[in-house]
């Protein structure tokens, strides 16, 4: 199948990522980790504030590393062990419980960062020999020459390099690890592991535009839902409770306004608006969870139209039994006459000479070959 057959039928495979937004356990597997990450990262950031204030800079910017890079770790396995919970979903295997999924997740992650670190590497490398050749394109005379085939070819490479490490290697990976694919198998399976085909390339970059085109209409669905709500009730709030100076500095507590009018407030006030700014990162957080399923759920199917294996494993009871050992069969009834035939076969039998093996009549006394004699002779 074309290039072009195989990026319009995996497009249309991708719009199926929709349903992703209804898988419960995906849902809450994110949130969790969001969660766990904004508490940790308060924790260390508070902890980091308070020895700066007391002239431990040094701590301090060593504790606000460590939270954030635990935030970070925190919020990427929530993220892996949704798209491992929506691979299983997509195959039709058994989803993990919470605590497999989540360790499931954090394992990807090593090797989330070794394809990062061959990426830099290749990278690196096309540089290296990239700055050698420009070099000897400064030889005098045919400098000039050598770099007009220098100068197209390094750059369709470049271009193919950046392409796939953006449009195929970085988001396809974590599928491919998903779907218990190595570091090496994953690489060989983008692609990686023989020449670059822009062909190939085309299908994944089509389906990712589309893809990106559904994110883009689910996040806009959720945040109308969610915002414009929060917007009805902060400004029935603020008549209500009478915090806020302007409404449009309330809304949704965004604005510079609302926050230049907090320090004029009461403590009770204040108290009202940083709740508001609370409610609103909470919201965020469980309108754009909806995306990022969606997300998710695209690329798997992606990187499946890319291995050729959409088809999911046959379940177990799916898989062909093997058949049940037959029943020994019944001996077949046999007619009248044949006791006395299978009694004269046997007596035939036993009228062999024993001496040369030469058949006998029953009235035989004698072999008719060699002459000796046959037991039961009349």
């Amino acid at each position: 199948m074309s290039s072009s057959k195989d990026a319009i039928r995996g497009s249309l495979v991708v719009l199926e990522a929709v349903d992703a937004a209804r898988n419960t356990r995906a849902f809450l597997l994110f949130i969790a980790c969001a969660v766990a990450a904004l508490v940790v990262a308060g924790i260390f950031i508070g902890i980091a504030g308070t020895l700066a204030s007391n002239g431990a800079f040094v701590i301090g910017g060593l504790f606000s590393f460590i939270g954030s890079l635990a935030a970070t770790i925190l919020v990427a396995t929530g993220v892996s062990a949704a798209g491992k919970t929506l691979m299983d979903q997509i195959q039709g295997r058994p989803t993990l419980g919470a605590r497999d999924a989540l360790i499931a997740g954090l394992m990807t992650l090593p090797r989330l960062a070794a394809i990062f670190l061959i990426e830099i590497a290749v990278f690196l490398a096309f540089m290296i020999v990239l700055a050698i050749v420009l070099f000897i394109c400064k030889i005098p005379f045919l400098g000039p020459l050598l770099y007009t085939v220098v100068y197209p070819i390094a750059s369709v490479i470049g271009g193919i390099l950046w392409f796939s490490f953006m449009f195929v290697v970085n988001p396809l990976a974590a599928p491919a690890f998903w779907e218990g694919y190595g570091v090496r198998a994953a690489l060989g399976t983008l692609g990686m592991n023989r020449a670059f085909n822009i062909g190939r390339l085309l299908p994944p970059i089509v389906q990712q535009m589309v893809l990106l085109f559904m994110v883009g209409i689910v996040a806009f669905i959720a945040s109308t839902i969610v915002f414009g709500g929060s917007a009805f009730v902060a400004a029935l709030a603020s008549g209500i409770i009478g915090f806020g100076g302007s409404l449009l500095s309330l809304y949704s507590g965004f604005g510079f306004a609302g926050f230049g009018g907090m320090g004029g407030m009461g403590s009770g006030m204040s108290g009202y608006l940083l709740a508001t700014f609370v409610g609103v990162g909470i919201l965020g957080a469980l309108a754009y969870t909806f995306p990022l399923l969606v997300y998710l759920a695209g690329i798997c199917n992606i990187f499946l139209n890319l291995a050729g294996a959409h088809a999911a494993p046959p379940a177990a009871d799916d898989t062909p039994a093997s058949p049940a050992p037959r029943a020994p069969l019944a001996p077949e009834p046999l007619p009248p006459h044949a006791p006395a035939v299978l009694a004269h076969e046997n007596h035939a039998a036993s009228r062999a000479c024993k001496a040369c093996g030469a058949g006998a009549e029953a009235e035989d006394a004698f072999c008719g070959e060699c002459g000796a004699d046959l037991p039961g002779g009349v």
